[in-house]
């Protein structure tokens, strides 16, 4: 780092030649002159008068003239503490005589006078000059500077190639006269420094800008800049962002052509009181009023919520989705909302966006609303109502448009009841509320929901499984599936890994499920051999409409014998 400006240190003339008053100026001559420039006249150890060699070359002096004869009397003395004060300060009493600078014993340290100090100040500058054209030429930003006027001083060739501005056409004139959109006069003007700021000087350039004001002493006399041509890469990054958005779209297509363009074909089965929950679901996408999820764990709650974005206006918006039972509640407000920089210890310095706001336009997914802290219910209620939240530590309201579907497996009225969940909360929620069957009381969907995850985990791990062993399926229909889908998916992805062959066998269901299963008969008279007439024949038939009538297919996905369901089918009066 430079040490600033150049001190009285750094200019003190030190090889001095020391002579008495009676010494001629022949005699000076032989010591050494002019390579030892200054002469001091000394009786004994008393200084008396100081000679410059400038003095003697300008008048002629002959060789018998003495020192004391031309020497000056009227210098100036400076301590020694005077050394590390700036050179600048001196100038003026320079102009008319020497300066001698002495420790506290009287000893001289060194000379300072007018001319050798110019003479070396002006190296020193075209030195520094030197120094500088070299540095602004190595570096491969375009250097800009301006002095206290804005007057252009320094421009270097990438600043020509970069604005194809010549040198020779800006130095000296006005800056403005060339750019309207400015940051080196801001910097002269206003004292601020600016780092890696993205800066755009005239239509079409994009720059990563750093500037600097240039001080002498309590001054600011004027500006650097450094700029690094980003355009390229900006203009890159706008055409990944429109490919990046293009693809999105092309994937918008295929998933909605893949599913028909019905987004609700995500949700497998065909219980009468799913299908009714999805004629309700597909009425209120098509609106933005809230909507609330109701069921056990691994229904499915989440796959509805993103059915019914899919299906509504703001499809091409983002769909966020918060977990309120796995945020501290001490960090639930900062990530509700973001934070401004700052606002607490710890918080990144440029802030955080909360996950309302990049939602803005689109639908937020709130899972496990019970557990949101009340509060955060307050602040949700509020932004509900009015459409505007404020990020923590920061005074300027953010304005967004979001759309809300809420999800719990918890009762919000016993909540309410004991005051864990606010009554006005609950109402702007529960606009739509849906209550999704666990999978227990839909267990003709079973088989369905077991083909389509055996299809899926057997792509996924390469793996020619098709069949079941007949006692695999009737475990999973006699089974309760506290877990719901979740539990049923986890379960058949376990047995897929476990499977050598084609079909996957009894022994590859987890004892836990085996023994839950035999229990459940016991209570509840269930499985394939007990479930009513009603359901088997439902589910039969269903089965021979999915695989176009084949019985050989729909005895496979049923996982029982070909024989097995040609006596069902007589048994149940299916033709």
């Amino acid at each position: 780092m430079h040490k600033g400006f150049l001190t009285v240190k750094d200019m003190l003339y030190k090889d001095l030649l020391p002579v008495t008053p009676e010494t001629t100026i022949g005699e000076v001559r032989e010591k050494g002159i002019p390579n030892r420039p200054v002469v001091l006249a000394m009786e004994g150890d008393r200084l008396v008068g100081v000679l410059l060699w400038k003095d003697v070359i300008n008048r002629k002096l002959e060789s018998d003239v003495q020192v004391r004869q031309v020497m000056k009397r009227d210098f100036s003395s400076l301590d020694e503490e005077d050394m590390e004060r700036e050179i600048l300060a001196f100038l003026p009493e320079l102009r008319y005589h020497a300066l001698v600078c002495r420790n506290s014993q009287g000893n001289v340290l060194g000379v300072l006078s007018y001319d050798q100090v110019f003479h070396d100040l002006a190296l020193r500058v075209c030195e520094t000059e030197a120094r500088i054209n070299a540095v602004v030429e190595t570096v491969d930003e375009a250097i800009c500077i301006v002095d206290s006027s804005d007057r252009v001083i320094t421009w270097n060739s990438r600043a020509e190639e970069l604005y194809g501005i010549k040198a020779q056409d800006i130095v000296g004139k006005p800056i403005h006269q060339f750019f309207s959109n400015l940051v080196v006069t801001r910097v002269n003007k206003e004292w601020e420094e600016i780092r890696s700021l993205h800066h755009q000087p005239v239509e079409g350039t994009h720059v990563l800008i750093n500037a600097t004001p240039v001080r002498l002493g309590p001054k600011v006399i004027g500006g650097v800049t450094a700029e690094r041509d980003i355009t390229e890469i900006v203009q890159l990054n706008q055409k990944l962002n429109q490919a990046s958005s293009q693809v999105k779209r092309l994937e918008n297509e295929i998933h909605k052509i893949s599913t028909g363009r019905n987004p609700f074909a995500a949700i497998k089965g065909h219980h009468k009181r799913l299908v009714e929950l999805i004629n309700i679901a597909r009425k209120a996408a098509s609106t933005s009023a809230a909507v609330l999820l109701r069921g056990e764990s691994g229904t499915g709650k989440e796959l509805f919520a993103k059915a019914i974005h899919e299906a509504s206006p703001r499809a091409d918006k983002k769909f966020s989705v918060i977990n309120c039972a796995a945020i501290p509640p001490s960090l639930f407000e900062s990530e509700m909302f973001g934070y401004e920089g700052g606002a607490f210890t710890g918080a990144d310095k440029r802030g955080k966006v909360g996950v309302f706001e990049m939602a803005d336009g689109g639908t937020l997914f709130m899972d496990e609303i019970g557990e949101l802290p009340l509060d955060m219910q307050v602040k949700l209620l509020r932004v509900l109502q009015d459409g505007v939240f404020y990020r923590v530590g920061g005074s300027t309201p953010v304005k967004v448009d979001v759309r809300i579907i809420a999800a719990t497996n918890r009762s919000l009225e016993e909540m309410m009841a004991n005051g864990q969940f606010r009554e006005d909360l609950y109402y702007r929620l529960n606009v739509v509320s849906l209550e999704i069957p666990p999978l227990r009381e839909r267990r003709e969907d079973i088989p369905e929901l077991v083909y389509l995850f055996l299809q899926e985990f057997s792509q996924l791990y390469n793996k020619q499984i098709s069949k079941l062993e007949p006692g695999v399926m009737a475990t999973f229909l006699a089974y309760s599936w506290p877990g719901n889908i979740r539990q049923l998916k986890n379960v058949i992805e376990r047995m897929v890994i476990l499977t050598e062959g084609d079909t996957v066998p009894e022994s590859a269901i987890p004892d836990s499920l085996k023994l839950s299963s035999r229990q459940d008969q016991v209570t509840t008279t269930v499985g394939l051999a007990s479930v009513t007439e009603q359901t088997e024949r439902e589910l039969i038939i269903r089965t021979l409409k999915q695989v176009n009538g084949n019985r050989s297919e729909a005895a496979r996905m049923l996982g029982i014998p070909r024989s097995t369901l040609y006596y069902k089918m007589h048994q149940l009066g299916i033709m």
